[in-house]
């Protein structure tokens, strides 16, 4: 995916956060280049950071709105990521050649493979990594629609016992 389609993309996907009320304007915080940099850093050496997870930095990397509250995929807790995939690291996960962007409450991690835009996710316990999306923004997408799926289901529990 080019640099401005994935630009194009994210800017799309942050519109649509608002229009859902997942997001404010306000609440849609990206990170400046030092930060970027910071990011950058952490990643292994030569790792090439696919455009789409690059995209999302610029636009949204430091929040969101409510878009994965209590998932550490912003700036500057991603940071940790590396250090969260050393605890939990198993039969199933390595840890080299891998770009770790994420994580959730100490057990889960997300990364990037080296020479690959997909999406991976390792838990702790497991025998393996799962492959989540074939690209961020992908990932950004049915991570969205969990979400809302889980909000309108704790909607609807609220209705049913306010009618009680």
């Amino acid at each position: 995916m080019a640099r401005e389609d994935s630009n194009h993309d994210i800017e799309t996907f942050g519109r649509e956060l608002i229009e859902s009320g997942f997001a404010t304007s306000d609440s849609i915080i990206g990170c400046d280049s030092a930060e970027i940099a910071q990011v950058h850093s952490v990643a292994p050496e030569g790792f090439a950071i696919p455009d789409e997870y690059q995209a999302f930095l610029e636009y949204m990397g430091k929040k969101a709105g409510t878009l994965f509250k209590g998932t550490d995929l912003f700036f500057p807790r991603m940071l940790d990521a590396v250090e969260a995939a050393e605890d939990v690291a198993g039969k199933g996960l390595t840890l080299d050649g891998q770009f770790f962007f994420g994580h959730h409450q100490g057990y889960k991690v997300y990364f990037f493979k080296r020479g690959s835009r997909a999406v991976y996710a390792y838990q702790e316990g497991s025998s393996e990594e799962q492959k989540l999306a074939d690209g961020f923004i992908e990932f950004l997408r049915q991570s969205w629609r969990i979400q809302q799926k889980t909000r309108e289901s704790t909607e609807a529990m609220r209705r049913e016992r306010n009618q009680m």
